[in-house]
């Protein structure tokens, strides 16, 4: 698991060693766990998914793509420690 700021300053974590097959497992899992709503479609390409999810006034983004692994970002400042729950969550249950 690494934790850094992205380009815009978003916090943002990554686990490189879990493959795209585990996207949706993964994702399913945290939506459930942390109560999050669907805040935009979900967008697949050649070698990147991304969603994005909210909880109260807090956005966050469920990502993977081939270069960082499944990410978990700050959409907004405010979701700062939601994120942090959620890598921690992910990083307690699928990242032996």
């Amino acid at each position: 698991m690494n934790e850094y700021r992205d380009v815009s300053g978003k916090l943002t974590y990554d686990f490189i060693e879990i493959s795209s097959r585990h996207y949706s497992k993964i994702t399913k899992a945290v939506v459930s766990e942390f109560e999050l709503e669907v805040e935009s479609s979900k967008t697949t390409g050649l070698n990147e998914v991304f969603q994005n999810f909210k909880k109260d006034n807090k956005v966050v983004g469920l990502e993977w793509d081939s270069w960082s692994g499944y990410i978990v970002s700050a959409k907004i400042t405010s979701a700062e420690a939601l994120v942090r729950d959620i890598a921690g969550y992910i990083r307690d249950t699928f990242n032996s």
